[in-house]
């Protein structure tokens, strides 16, 4: 999870910022319209945001007048999202999968993911599965900035900016699904996860919006 100054930079002009460009790109006149703050104060953050290796400018939009430049988070602005002790998570599912067979490995991990999510937000309250992933969304985002809730027609959809545990999933993408079981069991209903894989690795995780009979 994020630490204390973390959470402290996205209360900030600076960190909303990145909050909004870690869902996707956006232009400058987008910037203005969802901070709410003239083009010059927003053309300002820009510029020492690309400063500091935070932000860069990625190709042009068509406009009525002139193209609007585009602009995202570099992999390093990534980093100041939640990240998890991927090394050693990483050595622990190796050995375990050196060690014992699958039939074992697998409930060891649900349950160690059962423990953490426990901790994290505590007890659901919400009776249906709607509610109890909004109430989840509600806790899990106090926690770790860059977390977005979108309703979709048939499911939610809960995307990170970023995955905590890149570099474990890179090799046992198995723990996606894992962990996709684990909400399903914490929501009462089925999750399948959908994460996005490549350079910049996000989470991304389809709740359905009906309890799984």
């Amino acid at each position: 999870m994020a630490q204390a100054d973390d959470r402290d930079l996205f209360q900030t002009t600076r960190g909303r910022i990145l909050l909004l460009l870690c869902a996707g790109r956006r232009t400058v006149n987008e910037l203005m319209d969802e901070l709410g703050l003239t083009d010059n104060a927003v053309r300002a953050q820009l510029v020492n945001l690309q400063q500091d290796g935070l932000v860069r400018q990625v190709g042009l939009r068509p406009g009525t007048r002139k193209p609007h430049a585009d602009y995202e988070l570099t992999l390093e602005a990534r980093q100041l999202f939640p990240r998890a002790h991927e090394p050693v998570l990483r050595t622990l599912i190796d050995v375990l999968r050196e060690q014992l067979p699958e039939a074992q490995t697998r409930p060891l991990m649900m349950e160690v993911a059962r423990r953490l999510l426990a901790s994290w937000v505590g007890p659901l309250r919400e009776p249906n599965p709607s509610q109890r992933t909004a109430e989840l969304y509600q806790k899990v985002q106090a926690l770790a900035p860059g977390i977005r809730l979108e309703d979709e027609p048939e499911c939610h959809r809960v995307r990170a900016c970023a995955c905590p545990l890149a570099s474990v999933t890179a090799s046992h993408p198995e723990v996606c699904q894992l962990l996709a079981d684990v909400l399903g069991e914490m929501l009462g209903t089925r999750v399948r996860e959908a994460c996005e894989r490549g350079q910049s690795p996000r989470c991304c995780f389809e709740v359905n919006k009906t309890r799984e009979t």
